[in-house]
């Protein structure tokens, strides 16, 4: 990780930001960027200013924020890390961040995560965090205020048996970043895979309810088959004590165990999906950040296309 970029946005304490923006750049030794959008509605409105008294205010309030970014910055240059920070005037929030992140070519973006609209509103009006997740090229680490310890506790979720990554190349590719991560010397990796069987209650041929056990047990294999095929590479075993193969609904037993394994970060692969895809069916992802206490850190397909331009 030789590049860190940091999305500092005012609704948010950038204080466990840059604490955990620190650790990286200490264990990493990278480069740091801080980056704000700027905008403020009564200014670009001009209802008060004519066009050029306008281009003053707008000025005038950029170097307010960048003079609070230099103020941020100067804890991290003090402590040694090389840093620099940017900043731009743009509406758009989340759209500018990503056309960042396509100059900067960071190797993690790392932004404050909200809460969230809960039902319909949660597609139709999505935050600042989720728009950057969603259209960033970059790895974003979704930074929540439960702190570090010295040793970090990470838990790369799997899914071998995705629809839409039969290749398995989403899984490899956070599998490998993971390893990575782990081998730095920090970090202590667990590998999760969580399925899930149809409920009793929705199966209605009766020869399949006569032999309900039967196809569970046979689903159970599938997944584990396919988790040893996946881990092959890796010399890792689906029967490692670091290898856990959960049962249930992913949202809950994910967070369920953040919890109990005390995890520092999740780290999930983020599936593109259409607006009514995710009004339908919800997002996995989603509701695992919402849900968990912990850090969530989301990779996308190497196929990805980036659906905002540079310019």
């Amino acid at each position: 990780m030789k590049k860190l970029m940091v999305h500092i946005d005012e609704r948010h304490d950038p204080g466990i930001l840059l604490e955990k923006t620190a650790y990286l750049a200490r264990q990493f030794n990278s480069k740091v960027e801080l980056f704000s959008c700027c905008y403020n509605r009564s200014i670009a409105q001009g209802l008060m200013f004519d066009r050029e008294q306008q281009g003053h205010a707008e000025h005038a309030y950029m170097r307010q924020q960048e003079a609070q970014l230099e103020k941020l910055a100067s804890p991290l240059l003090n402590a040694g890390i090389e840093i620099s920070w940017d900043l731009c005037w743009d509406r758009h929030t989340a759209e500018a961040v990503v056309r960042k992140v396509l100059r900067y070519q960071p190797d993690l973006l790392l932004q404050a995560v909200a809460p969230h609209h809960t039902g319909l509103g949660r597609f139709l009006f999505a935050p600042v965090d989720w728009q950057v997740a969603r259209k960033s090229p970059a790895p974003v680490l979704f930074v929540k205020e439960q702190p570090w310890g010295d040793l970090l506790r990470m838990a790369a979720c799997i899914d071998p048996l995705h629809e839409t990554d039969q290749s398995g190349a989403l899984d490899r590719k956070l599998l490998d970043m993971a390893t990575e991560l782990a081998q730095q010397g920090f970090a202590e990796l667990d590998i999760v895979h969580c399925f899930n069987t149809l409920p009793h209650e929705a199966i209605f041929d009766e020869h399949m309810v006569l032999d309900y056990r039967n196809l569970q047990d046979n689903v159970q294999l599938h997944h584990r088959q396919a988790l040893i095929k996946l881990l092959a590479p890796y010399q890792r075993q689906v029967d490692d004590p670091e290898v856990h193969l959960l049962h249930g609904e992913t949202d809950q037993m994910l967070a369920s165990f953040a919890a109990e394994q005390h995890s520092d970060i999740l780290i999930m692969g983020a599936v593109a999906r259409s607006v009514l895809d995710r009004v339908l069916l919800g997002s996995t992802m989603e509701r695992v950040v919402d849900r968990v206490n912990c850090d969530v850190l989301l990779i996308k397909h190497p196929d990805f296309q980036c659906p905002v331009s540079e310019s």
